[in-house]
Protein backbone atom coordinates (compact mmCIF):
# COMPACT_ATOMS: atom_id res chain seq x y z
CA UNK A 1 0.00 0.00 0.00
CA UNK A 2 1.31 3.56 -0.66
CA UNK A 3 1.63 6.08 1.72
CA UNK A 4 -0.83 8.78 0.48
CA UNK A 5 0.85 12.09 -0.73
CA UNK A 6 3.13 12.65 -3.53
CA UNK A 7 5.14 9.56 -4.27
CA UNK A 8 8.57 9.75 -5.38
CA UNK A 9 7.78 8.54 -8.36
CA UNK A 10 11.39 10.51 -9.37
CA UNK A 11 13.28 7.36 -7.68
CA UNK A 12 11.20 5.35 -10.20
CA UNK A 13 12.46 7.51 -13.05
CA UNK A 14 15.59 7.24 -12.34
CA UNK A 15 15.43 3.12 -12.26
CA UNK A 16 12.96 2.62 -15.20
CA UNK A 17 12.50 5.95 -17.19
CA UNK A 18 12.55 4.17 -20.69
CA UNK A 19 9.67 1.39 -19.42
CA UNK A 20 7.13 3.52 -18.69
CA UNK A 21 4.45 0.59 -18.67
CA UNK A 22 6.75 -1.04 -15.65
CA UNK A 23 6.04 2.37 -14.12
CA UNK A 24 2.73 2.42 -14.37
CA UNK A 25 2.24 -0.82 -13.14
CA UNK A 26 3.94 0.17 -9.80
CA UNK A 27 0.74 2.91 -9.85
CA UNK A 28 -1.67 0.43 -10.37
CA UNK A 29 -0.45 -2.36 -7.99
CA UNK A 30 -0.37 -4.90 -10.54
CA UNK A 31 1.53 -6.64 -13.38
CA UNK A 32 -0.21 -7.42 -16.00
CA UNK A 33 1.24 -5.93 -18.82
CA UNK A 34 -0.94 -5.92 -21.38
CA UNK A 35 -3.11 -3.73 -19.16
CA UNK A 36 -0.46 -1.78 -18.26
CA UNK A 37 0.14 -1.16 -21.99
CA UNK A 38 -2.99 -0.58 -22.85
CA UNK A 39 -2.60 2.43 -19.07
CA UNK A 40 0.33 3.93 -20.51
CA UNK A 41 -1.72 4.33 -23.56
CA UNK A 42 -4.58 6.19 -21.96
CA UNK A 43 -2.08 8.20 -19.34
CA UNK A 44 -0.06 9.42 -22.87
CA UNK A 45 -3.24 10.74 -23.99
CA UNK A 46 -3.61 13.31 -21.05
CA UNK A 47 0.19 13.98 -21.60
CA UNK A 48 2.55 11.52 -19.59
CA UNK A 49 6.00 11.57 -21.34
CA UNK A 50 7.51 8.58 -23.53
CA UNK A 51 11.17 8.23 -23.30
CA UNK A 52 13.55 10.05 -25.55
CA UNK A 53 16.60 12.21 -24.13
CA UNK A 54 14.53 15.48 -24.89
CA UNK A 55 11.89 14.41 -22.25
CA UNK A 56 14.90 12.52 -19.83
CA UNK A 57 15.98 16.43 -19.74
CA UNK A 58 12.44 17.58 -18.95
CA UNK A 59 12.91 14.93 -15.82
CA UNK A 60 16.43 16.39 -14.96
CA UNK A 61 15.23 20.04 -14.78
CA UNK A 62 12.17 18.91 -12.77
CA UNK A 63 14.33 17.23 -10.22
CA UNK A 64 16.45 19.81 -9.81
CA UNK A 65 13.34 22.44 -9.76
CA UNK A 66 12.14 20.41 -6.57
CA UNK A 67 8.69 19.59 -8.50
CA UNK A 68 8.26 16.46 -6.27
CA UNK A 69 8.11 18.90 -3.01
CA UNK A 70 6.30 22.03 -4.56
CA UNK A 71 3.65 20.14 -4.92
CA UNK A 72 3.46 18.14 -1.56
CA UNK A 73 2.99 21.66 0.18
CA UNK A 74 0.27 22.71 -2.54
CA UNK A 75 -1.43 18.94 -1.94
CA UNK A 76 -1.11 20.06 2.42
CA UNK A 77 -2.48 23.53 1.79
CA UNK A 78 -5.26 22.32 -0.37
CA UNK A 79 -6.42 19.13 1.80
CA UNK A 80 -6.12 21.40 4.80
CA UNK A 81 -8.34 24.63 3.12
CA UNK A 82 -11.07 22.16 1.58
CA UNK A 83 -10.65 19.31 4.07
CA UNK A 84 -10.01 16.56 1.22
CA UNK A 85 -9.15 13.42 0.67
CA UNK A 86 -5.84 11.49 1.22
CA UNK A 87 -4.95 10.44 -2.23
CA UNK A 88 -2.18 9.36 -4.01
CA UNK A 89 0.00 11.91 -6.43
CA UNK A 90 2.03 10.75 -9.15
CA UNK A 91 4.34 13.36 -11.20
CA UNK A 92 5.87 12.49 -14.34
CA UNK A 93 7.66 14.54 -17.18
CA UNK A 94 5.42 15.62 -19.70
CA UNK A 95 5.96 15.03 -23.37
CA UNK A 96 7.69 17.96 -24.18
CA UNK A 97 8.43 16.28 -28.16
CA UNK A 98 4.62 16.67 -28.74
CA UNK A 99 4.72 20.31 -29.88
CA UNK A 100 0.88 20.71 -29.85
CA UNK A 101 0.22 19.23 -26.81
CA UNK A 102 2.69 21.54 -25.25
CA UNK A 103 1.21 24.28 -27.31
CA UNK A 104 -2.55 23.71 -25.96
CA UNK A 105 -1.19 22.87 -22.46
CA UNK A 106 1.25 25.61 -21.49
CA UNK A 107 3.82 22.62 -20.45
CA UNK A 108 1.55 21.10 -18.09
CA UNK A 109 -1.56 18.64 -17.55
CA UNK A 110 -3.08 15.79 -15.54
CA UNK A 111 -5.49 13.55 -15.14
CA UNK A 112 -7.21 12.61 -11.88
CA UNK A 113 -9.25 8.51 -10.58
CA UNK A 114 -11.03 8.77 -7.04
CA UNK A 115 -7.81 8.50 -5.20
CA UNK A 116 -4.90 8.90 -8.09
CA UNK A 117 -3.85 11.98 -9.55
CA UNK A 118 -1.30 12.30 -12.58
CA UNK A 119 0.31 15.23 -13.05
CA UNK A 120 2.49 15.26 -16.21
CA UNK A 121 4.75 18.41 -15.80
CA UNK A 122 7.37 20.68 -17.62
CA UNK A 123 9.76 22.97 -16.03
CA UNK A 124 7.43 26.16 -15.55
CA UNK A 125 8.34 29.94 -16.01
CA UNK A 126 5.71 30.78 -13.69
CA UNK A 127 5.21 28.91 -10.34
CA UNK A 128 1.08 29.68 -10.30
CA UNK A 129 1.08 27.30 -13.23
CA UNK A 130 1.73 24.40 -10.94
CA UNK A 131 -0.93 25.91 -8.51
CA UNK A 132 -3.79 26.33 -10.94
CA UNK A 133 -3.13 22.83 -12.57
CA UNK A 134 -2.94 21.20 -8.95
CA UNK A 135 -6.12 22.87 -8.24
CA UNK A 136 -8.28 22.20 -10.75
CA UNK A 137 -6.75 18.17 -10.60
CA UNK A 138 -7.13 17.92 -6.57
CA UNK A 139 -10.60 19.47 -7.05
CA UNK A 140 -11.85 16.73 -8.86
CA UNK A 141 -10.51 14.42 -6.77
CA UNK A 142 -12.34 16.07 -3.49
CA UNK A 143 -15.56 16.84 -5.40
CA UNK A 144 -15.77 12.95 -6.45
CA UNK A 145 -14.81 11.77 -2.66
CA UNK A 146 -17.92 13.96 -1.77
CA UNK A 147 -20.17 12.62 -4.22
CA UNK A 148 -19.64 8.71 -3.78
CA UNK A 149 -20.75 7.87 -7.34
CA UNK A 150 -19.20 5.37 -9.18
CA UNK A 151 -16.94 6.85 -11.83
CA UNK A 152 -18.78 5.21 -14.87
CA UNK A 153 -22.53 6.04 -13.32
CA UNK A 154 -21.01 10.07 -13.67
CA UNK A 155 -23.79 11.72 -16.17
CA UNK A 156 -22.72 14.30 -18.99
CA UNK A 157 -24.11 16.86 -16.64
CA UNK A 158 -21.74 15.46 -13.85
CA UNK A 159 -19.00 15.60 -16.08
CA UNK A 160 -20.06 18.92 -17.09
CA UNK A 161 -20.17 20.41 -13.39
CA UNK A 162 -17.35 18.42 -12.16
CA UNK A 163 -14.56 20.70 -14.76
CA UNK A 164 -16.49 24.10 -14.35
CA UNK A 165 -16.42 23.71 -10.71
CA UNK A 166 -13.10 22.47 -10.81
CA UNK A 167 -11.98 25.56 -12.81
CA UNK A 168 -13.84 28.26 -11.01
CA UNK A 169 -11.69 27.07 -7.99
CA UNK A 170 -8.68 28.17 -10.08
CA UNK A 171 -9.81 31.21 -10.68
CA UNK A 172 -11.03 32.10 -7.23
CA UNK A 173 -7.20 30.54 -5.58
CA UNK A 174 -5.14 31.59 -8.24
CA UNK A 175 -6.84 34.72 -10.12
CA UNK A 176 -8.44 35.02 -13.71
CA UNK A 177 -4.90 35.03 -15.66
CA UNK A 178 -4.47 31.38 -14.80
CA UNK A 179 -7.96 30.30 -16.31
CA UNK A 180 -7.14 27.75 -19.22
CA UNK A 181 -7.61 28.89 -22.49
CA UNK A 182 -10.87 26.69 -23.12
CA UNK A 183 -13.02 29.44 -20.59
CA UNK A 184 -12.74 31.86 -22.87
CA UNK A 185 -12.19 30.42 -26.43
CA UNK A 186 -16.09 30.28 -27.68
CA UNK A 187 -18.53 32.94 -28.12
CA UNK A 188 -21.83 32.90 -26.32
CA UNK A 189 -23.64 32.17 -29.38
CA UNK A 190 -21.43 29.60 -30.30
CA UNK A 191 -21.64 28.30 -26.78
CA UNK A 192 -25.76 28.62 -27.21
CA UNK A 193 -25.63 26.63 -30.07
CA UNK A 194 -24.09 23.60 -28.74
CA UNK A 195 -26.22 23.57 -26.02
CA UNK A 196 -28.85 23.37 -27.52
CA UNK A 197 -28.27 21.00 -30.29
CA UNK A 198 -25.77 18.09 -28.95
CA UNK A 199 -25.76 18.56 -24.93
CA UNK A 200 -29.20 20.02 -23.72
CA UNK A 201 -30.84 16.33 -24.61
CA UNK A 202 -28.23 14.16 -23.67
CA UNK A 203 -27.37 15.30 -20.10
CA UNK A 204 -28.32 11.88 -18.61
CA UNK A 205 -26.41 9.84 -20.54
CA UNK A 206 -23.22 8.53 -18.78
CA UNK A 207 -19.40 7.18 -19.07
CA UNK A 208 -20.74 4.08 -20.82
CA UNK A 209 -22.32 6.03 -24.07
CA UNK A 210 -19.69 6.59 -25.93
CA UNK A 211 -21.13 9.93 -26.53
CA UNK A 212 -19.77 10.92 -23.39
CA UNK A 213 -16.74 11.69 -23.31
CA UNK A 214 -17.33 12.81 -27.66
CA UNK A 215 -19.26 15.56 -26.26
CA UNK A 216 -17.02 15.83 -22.88
CA UNK A 217 -13.75 16.57 -25.05
CA UNK A 218 -15.00 17.91 -27.90
CA UNK A 219 -14.31 15.53 -30.75
CA UNK A 220 -15.72 14.88 -34.64
CA UNK A 221 -18.62 17.75 -35.33
CA UNK A 222 -18.07 19.01 -31.36
CA UNK A 223 -15.22 21.71 -31.24
CA UNK A 224 -12.19 20.98 -28.67
CA UNK A 225 -13.19 20.92 -25.43
CA UNK A 226 -16.57 22.15 -25.69
CA UNK A 227 -18.09 20.29 -23.01
CA UNK A 228 -15.34 22.05 -20.54
CA UNK A 229 -16.49 25.20 -21.46
CA UNK A 230 -19.90 25.05 -21.35
CA UNK A 231 -19.10 23.38 -17.41
CA UNK A 232 -17.59 26.56 -16.93
CA UNK A 233 -20.68 28.59 -18.31
CA UNK A 234 -22.90 26.51 -16.06
CA UNK A 235 -21.12 27.86 -12.85
CA UNK A 236 -20.58 31.59 -13.85
CA UNK A 237 -24.50 31.75 -14.96
CA UNK A 238 -25.24 29.93 -11.76
CA UNK A 239 -22.76 32.34 -9.54
CA UNK A 240 -24.58 35.24 -11.06
CA UNK A 241 -27.87 35.24 -8.61
CA UNK A 242 -26.60 32.33 -5.74
CA UNK A 243 -24.36 32.29 -2.86
CA UNK A 244 -21.41 30.15 -3.42
CA UNK A 245 -18.39 28.76 -2.25
CA UNK A 246 -15.72 25.97 -3.72
CA UNK A 247 -16.21 24.25 -0.43
CA UNK A 248 -19.84 24.37 0.03
CA UNK A 249 -20.35 23.58 -3.76
CA UNK A 250 -17.81 20.27 -3.08
CA UNK A 251 -21.29 17.89 -2.18
CA UNK A 252 -23.84 19.92 -4.12
CA UNK A 253 -26.01 17.70 -6.58
CA UNK A 254 -24.94 18.60 -10.36
CA UNK A 255 -28.77 19.21 -10.83
CA UNK A 256 -28.70 22.28 -8.47
CA UNK A 257 -25.91 23.76 -9.69
CA UNK A 258 -27.48 24.19 -13.41
CA UNK A 259 -30.19 27.03 -13.30
CA UNK A 260 -33.22 26.44 -15.41
CA UNK A 261 -33.32 28.81 -18.25
CA UNK A 262 -29.32 28.13 -18.71
CA UNK A 263 -28.97 29.53 -22.31
CA UNK A 264 -32.11 29.71 -23.26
Amino acid sequence: MFKNGVIRTDKWLEESFNTPEEICSRTRGTSNLRKDRGFYQYLKSFGMYQPSSFNKNIFEALKEGSYWQKVNRLYEKYKNLWNGPEVNIYIFPINGVNRQLMRQTNGKSGVTFEKNLYLFLSPLQDLKELEALFVHEYHHAARMNNLQKMPLDYTLLDSLILEGLAETAVEEYCGEKYLAEWTRGYSEKLLKRFWKSDFKERLMINRRNWMHDDLLFGRKFVPRMMGYALGYKIISEYKKNHPFSIEKTLATPSENLLIDDFLE
